[in-house]
């Protein structure tokens, strides 16, 4: 009788295993490239190599300028007859009437960018330079004691080679950076980024902000900007987005036969606003960003706020900054929030629990950048469910945290996340600073945190489900998506033999990753 019983029983466990094998084996090109990829756990190499190939859908969170590594900035500096002040080995605009023989004035400490990067000591300042532009080989110093100061410092230093403060220079620019930026996403397997970019700058902005006065109640102070020209501004500003896509398909050839790598990859805008500057400065931005989205919804998608969230301004201000985006954007302007970019010790406690629940409860946030303080909120659990009600997607930059906050392996919370059923996507932020790709964020998920195939593939399905796209752009890239990784995992299986078919199978039968 007893052995009938186990004979019974593992007639069941067999016809149990035999089903989950057959019903595997139903996507068996997954199967097999997920099986493979847990074999290239322990090496690394191999597993970089995967993952680069691998198809990432999205980075839905990176700054343009940020994303470009300095190698390109020293470039356009040169050509560009830029000046060197090796002080603080900042990239500074040519002096206005400055004489033929002094470019970059009589100051003897800033010199000609062009002479400085050549000569006996040319590569010596090369690579200084490149270490102060990023952060390749950061050492804490007394000057700069943190990778925080580091991180966020680089951005004062490379600006004239942005274009500066010259607005057409910026858009000539912003088309190289972009253009430079889609071919680098079409050789790492994405095939949709959203760039934030500032998109009121100068005289124009200070004179909309100045319109403000002393108005402190938002309807008045939208009111005033209004009358001052807001609509005008947008108007001008979104047909100068529009001819900046014409200058970026004329850089990639994309209308013509020679069309180059990166015009298969799609991108938005994000509208970004400066967090830590003057109230009205800043509640202009606001104003003229969700006005911009609306006129040109299909190149400017979403705002966001940007700059550090632990500097004075913001901290001060952040509830103020949060009513005026949900007043300004209602309900038809996504929104992107860096929030709970911070960490214990960086600031008091009492900053550290509400802002990521102002974000989305307040602001009325649809997706959250970085998300890192989460487990010092105010009701936690809460917050989580209230996210994955909403559908609020963190946008995950595990080098960013690294580097900025000091935060890596446990301590950082996308395990939390992804227990609570918050979606999550992974994001560069600012790859050209920290010297990253997003294959490199794919990398570290499954290396520190275990994430296994089918987990990352979700990860990347996320990033185009979560896009500011309309519904039917976002069908299409989804389409789009799903062939690649078919056409992906085809590729895997077809280098395997007929035995690690087997063996596959049988793994993915009891793989729960």
């Amino acid at each position: 009788m007893r052995r009938r019983i186990w004979a019974a029983l593992f007639l069941l466990a067999a016809l149990a295993l035999a089903w989950r094998m057959v019903a595997i084996s139903g996507n068996l090109p997954e199967v097999v490239t997920a099986a493979r990829f847990e074999e290239l756990r322990a090496d690394s190499p191999q597993l970089r190599a995967f993952l680069r190939r691998m198809p990432k859908g999205a980075d839905l969170h990176t700054h343009l300028s940020g994303a470009v590594y300095a190698e390109r900035f020293i470039t356009w500096a040169v050509r560009d007859g830029l000046c060197l002040r090796r002080a603080d080995w900042a990239i500074l605009p040519r002096p206005n009437g400055a004489a033929a023989d002094q470019p970059c004035g009589a100051d003897p400490a800033v010199v000609p960018i062009a002479d400085a990067v050549s000569g006996p000591r040319g590569q010596t300042t090369y690579d200084l330079l490149l270490d102060a532009l990023s952060m390749r080989w950061f050492l804490p110093t007394p000057a700069i004691p943190s990778g925080h100061d580091q991180f966020f410092g680089t951005f004062g230093k490379f600006n004239a080679a942005t274009g500066g403060s010259d607005w057409q220079a910026t858009l000539a620019r912003m088309a190289e950076m972009i253009a430079d930026q889609l071919r680098q996403y079409d050789a790492d397997a994405v095939q949709y980024a959203e760039f934030m970019v500032t998109l009121l700058e100068g005289d124009e902005r200070r004179q909309l902000s100045q319109a403000i006065g002393t108005e402190t109640e938002p309807a008045a102070m939208l009111a005033a900007l209004q009358s001052a020209g807001l609509a005008q501004s947008v108007t001008g500003r979104a047909q100068q987005v529009a001819e900046l896509v014409k200058q970026i398909d004329a850089l990639l050839d994309c209308g013509s036969e020679r069309r180059k790598p990166g015009c298969g990859v799609t991108y938005r805008f994000i509208a970004q606003v400066n967090r830590n500057s003057a109230p009205a400065d800043v509640f202009t931005q606001t104003a003229h960003a969700a006005a911009l989205v609306r006129a040109a919804p299909h190149s400017v998608v979403g705002l966001n706020y940007v700059g550090p969230e632990d500097y004075r301004i913001s901290l001060r201000d952040y509830r103020m900054h949060m009513k005026w985006i949900g007043f300004l954007t209602g309900s038809d302007v996504p929104v992107a929030l860096h929030a709970g970019e911070l960490w214990l010790g960086l600031v008091p406690p009492p900053d550290l629990d509400f802002h990521i629940r102002e974000a989305v409860e307040v602001a009325g946030a649809r997706r959250i950048g970085h998300g890192t303080a989460v487990g010092f909120e105010r009701d936690m659990n809460g917050l989580l469910a209230e996210m994955r009600r909403r559908g609020v997607t963190v946008e995950i930059a595990l080098t960013s945290s690294d580097v900025i906050l000091g935060v890596r392996g446990t301590e950082h919370p996308i395990t939390t996340y992804l227990n609570a059923g918050v979606p999550v996507v992974l994001a560069t932020d600012d790859a050209g600073v920290s010297r990253i790709d997003l294959s490199n964020e794919y990398y570290r998920a499954a290396h520190e945190h275990g994430l296994g195939y089918r987990k990352l593939k979700s990860l990347a399905h996320n990033a185009i489900t979560h896009a500011f796209l309309g519904e039917d752009e976002k069908r299409r890239e989804l389409e789009k998506l799903d062939r690649s990784f078919a056409d992906f995992e085809r590729s895997v299986a077809h280098g395997e033999t007929w035995v690690e078919w087997v063996q596959a199978v049988a793994l993915g039968a009891v793989l729960t990753r």
